[in-house]
């Protein structure tokens, strides 16, 4: 009679191997799309070397990278904090550029302003009318160095009064550098001497205006809230044909305070 042996039980082994299911605990790397976002920022922050106002990317770039670089939960490096970091020194690197670019210009526009509104000043103390006048023009309606300027003026005076009896019309305008009535402002200036000590009463103020450069400089006589001042407005311009930088004089003002309402009733 034969007998039936029997299997062998299994071992556990073989049911908790890896192809039986068991599956191994797996740590995710979490993905940080603002990293990739920051450094899309950080590029176009580039632009602010050209235009100051993009230097409000990389101030955008720099929060959304620190964003990007904050704790996590897991173990893993999150995907897109490489990015956030290269963002964030693209971002300091343009917008540093872009600020110390324009700060710099800002700061040759104002000493060349000061020093050709002190000038000018200068002119108009020594009482010369025609040069107070020229300086007064831009250089497209300035008078050519070769020509006497006392010359031109005295024959365009002639040639204006010519055509002011001819008409009969005493109310015709002058041609540009040509005035009758005396500039009360360099009637003011005249007082003063040549060498007078002019102090700058607060710092020189570029901006633009409806895409001119311009700057405003404001004189005084001395520190004391008494004294005479003068604002002088200027404005800077390339020479269509040299390409060089120029300034002229658009008005010269006594300064006066504004006066603003404290409340509106």
């Amino acid at each position: 009679m034969m007998t039936e042996t029997s299997e062998p039980p299994r071992s556990l082994g073989a049911v908790m191997s890896s192809e039986a299911g068991y599956e191994p605990d797996v740590d995710d790397s979490p993905l940080r799309v603002s990293g990739f976002i920051s450094l899309i920022l950080s590029l176009l922050s580039g632009f602010a070397i050209v235009t100051l106002p993009m230097l409000a990317m990389a101030i955008a770039a720099i929060l959304v990278g620190v964003f990007a670089l904050r704790k996590s939960d897991s173990k893993s490096k999150p995907v897109g904090t490489t990015a956030a970091k290269i963002g964030i020194c693209l971002a300091i690197l343009f917008g540093s550029w872009g600020s110390a670019k324009y700060a710099f210009r800002y700061q040759t526009l104002g000493s060349q302003a000061e020093y050709f509104a002190r000038q000018f000043v200068r002119v108009a103390s020594s009482g010369n009318k025609i040069y107070t006048r020229e300086l007064q023009k831009s250089y497209v309606n300035r008078y050519l160095k070769t020509m006497p300027l006392e010359e031109s003026y005295e024959r365009a005076r002639q040639e204006m009064e010519a055509r002011q009896a001819e008409s009969g019309d005493g109310m015709e305008a002058a041609p540009d550098g040509v005035a009758e009535a005396e500039d009360t402002t360099v009637a003011d200036l005249a007082k003063y001497p040549v060498d007078q000590e002019w102090v700058l009463f607060r710092p020189v103020r570029i901006y633009h205006h409806y895409g001119r450069q311009m700057a405003e400089v404001i004189l005084a006589t001395a520190t004391s809230e008494n004294a005479f001042k003068v604002r002088v407005v200027l404005e800077h311009l390339i020479h269509r044909d040299r390409g060089s930088l120029e300034w002229y004089v658009e008005s010269c003002l006594p300064y006066r305070e504004r006066i603003v309402a404290e409340s509106i009733l």
